[in-house]
């Protein structure tokens, strides 16, 4: 059918080829202007522009023939594409018989493999059974030799263990014998021991209060006798100012390298220096106060009394007196009582001793020395 079909489309395009070769050769005749009167029937006449019939037998003779090429194009592919298939079966059947004959060849390899397998085990079955039964009896010999063994050692044990423990408790008796001994011969001893201890202790304890009494005898006579001296010294040599007026200024009880430096700075390096200068001025240059150059210049003034000591500074501040017109101005009897009560509580906080007390002499002395 198909080949039928590609004859027909064939001759319609020969016919189309035909009468384009004829609309070419009117064209060359009359022209595109011209005009074709195709004879249709003896009573009817068309008139046909000649570019137009050139144009369509053109166009048919195109379609046509492409029609019947690709009809041809395919009848051929066909064609083609079916042998291709009917190789690629035969190609398939073969390769099947192959594969259908090696399938058929391990069949059998398998079914002796099977049978040399199930033969093996067989072999092995019967090699486990008599390995297993070889085990149990193995098993049982060792299970009754080891039991008996066992028994043997547990009796063993069992009679070493009970040696031991009377031995033990034979050494553990004679040791508490022993120690218990020991201890009460160490106890008599160690109190016998403490016993001359504490008879020693005591003796050296009668002898320490008796030395200390002794001690304090001492420092009462001592003390005594270093007043006695002192008075003797100021009754024959005459008493000496702590300060004189060529003394640096840090010798001044409360001026320290700070202060001494500030005062230094204005000219100040001496104590007379110190206690002659206004203490407005200094204070004005200095920047400090007043009134605590004010005391300090009546600590200098004080300390450069003669026979008046570090000590007995600190009394005269205690009693109000703060530079030497004020300590001119004192009655020695009524300063000596109010120095008197201000010792008593120095000697109970254990600040002074009572040889640190002045005498009403020489209270007396410094209020004379200090109206000179």
């Amino acid at each position: 059918m198909k080949g039928q079909t590609i004859w027909i489309s064939g001759f319609l395009t020969f016919l189309a080829g035909l009468s384009a070769v004829h609309a070419i050769v009117l064209w060359a005749d009359v022209g595109l202007t011209g005009v074709f009167q195709p004879f249709l029937s003896s009573g009817i006449r068309l008139g046909i522009p000649v570019w137009l019939y050139l144009l369509i037998t053109i166009i048919a003779t195109l379609a046509l023939l492409g029609a019947t090429t690709h009809l041809i194009i395919s009848e051929l592919s066909t064609k083609k594409l079916l042998a291709q298939m009917d190789a690629r079966m035969n190609n398939v059947e073969s390769t099947q018989k192959v594969q259908q004959q090696f399938l058929e060849s391990l069949q059998a390899r398998v079914f002796l493999v099977d049978e040399s397998l199930n033969s093996m085990r067989k072999d092995v079955s019967k090699a486990f059974s008599k390995q297993e039964e070889m085990l149990k009896q193995a098993h049982e010999d060792l299970t009754k030799k080891f039991d008996g063994d066992l028994a043997a050692v547990k009796a063993s044990m069992t009679r070493q263990f009970t040696e031991q423990s009377e031995e033990m408790k034979k050494i553990n008796t004679n040791l508490t014998s022993m120690f218990t001994k020991n201890l009460a011969d160490a106890k008599s001893e160690l109190a016998g021991q403490l016993t001359r201890i504490e008879n020693v202790m005591d003796k050296h304890e009668e002898r320490n209060k008796k030395t200390e009494k002794a001690i304090l005898n001492q420092e009462d006579k001592i003390a005594e006798v270093k007043s006695k001296i002192e008075r003797l010294e100021a009754e024959f040599v005459g008493p000496k100012p702590q300060l004189a007026s060529q003394n640096s200024i840090e010798d001044v009880r409360g001026i320290g390298e700070s202060t001494g430096k500030d005062l230094r700075a204005i000219g100040i390096t001496t104590v007379g220096e110190l206690v002659t200068t206004d203490p407005s001025l200094i204070a004005a240059k200095t920047g400090m106060s007043e009134k605590i150059i004010e005391k300090l210049q009546g600590r200098a003034q004080l300390a450069m009394v003669p026979g008046i000591k570090e000590k007995d500074l600190i009394l005269l501040e205690e009693a109000g007196i703060t530079n030497r017109r004020e300590l001119a101005a004192q009655d020695p009897f009524e300063l000596g009582k109010k120095i008197n009560l201000i010792v008593k509580s120095y000697v109970a906080e254990g600040k002074m001793t009572e040889a640190d007390k002045p005498t009403v002499e020489a209270i007396d002395s410094w209020i004379r020395f200090a109206k000179t």
